[in-house]
């Protein structure tokens, strides 16, 4: 399935209001695309994705384009700062936590990507990328990211298991972790998202490895107005 209609089938099986978006970590510099210009300033990766969600826009950043380093760590462009490793940042300054040492375990827990192995991150509208993306992001409400996991199962079964912790909700929980594990991931979503990109309160971020999609995308087609129908009936 091309990426423009596996993006069509996703708004219209899940009845999306704002895009999926494609996400590349890009591994290696002569990988970077040549006919993308990197952003002007640096930005959170959580607006990154928000800006493709909401206005259709494709950003390419290294990592001093990144702004959050901690979203940055978590994607595998640089080690974590010192002050967020040691969970002294959830610990004194977002009081998230009742010592460093609990915020520490959180951020040794986080499923991140090794740091160094990302050399620039590519972030677009899912019918726009120009490369096969590593995982596809949506944000939606709980029954949209319920018929992600239906599809999911669909052929064998079994159970989704999400990993979150309420921090870090589009760089670790939607991007680094389905890449990681290759499988589906809902995160609740967190405080620096809802603050410095607008994620809304009620809507949860799904995150699904580009393979997955390919095999999910079939079923939401087939599947999803049966299911609808079924349960609206």
């Amino acid at each position: 399935m091309e990426l423009d209609e596996m993006a069509k089938t996703l708004v219209e099986t899940l009845h999306l209001e704002t895009n999926p978006v494609g996400v590349k970590l890009i591994k290696k510099e002569e990988d970077i695309p040549k006919n993308t210009k990197m952003i002007p300033e640096p930005l959170r990766y959580c607006e990154m994705v928000q800006a493709a969600r909401l206005r259709g826009e494709t950003t390419l950043a290294k990592v001093d384009m990144h702004s959050c380093k901690g979203g940055a760590a978590g994607l595998g462009l640089m080690e974590f700062p010192e002050n967020i490793s040691s969970g002294n940042l959830y610990f004194s300054k977002l009081n998230k936590v009742v010592t460093k040492e609990a915020g520490s375990n959180i951020v040794s827990s986080f499923p991140a990507q090794e740091p160094g192995r990302t050399v620039a991150t590519l972030v677009g509208p899912l019918e726009k990328m120009l490369v096969k993306p590593d995982v596809v992001i949506f944000v939606g409400k709980p029954f949209q990211a319920r018929r992600i996991v239906q599809a999911a199962l669909y052929q064998e079964g079994g159970r989704v298991n999400f990993d979150t912790s309420g921090i870090q909700s589009f760089c670790v929980d939607a991007t680094s972790s389905p890449i990681l594990k290759g499988d589906v991931n809902v995160s609740l979503g967190c405080d620096g998202a809802a603050k410095n990109a607008g994620l809304e309160d009620d809507f949860v971020v799904v995150g699904i490895p580009f393979d997955m999609a390919e095999k999910i995308a079939p079923i939401l087609a087939e599947k999803g107005k049966v299911w609808d129908d079924w349960m609206r009936s």
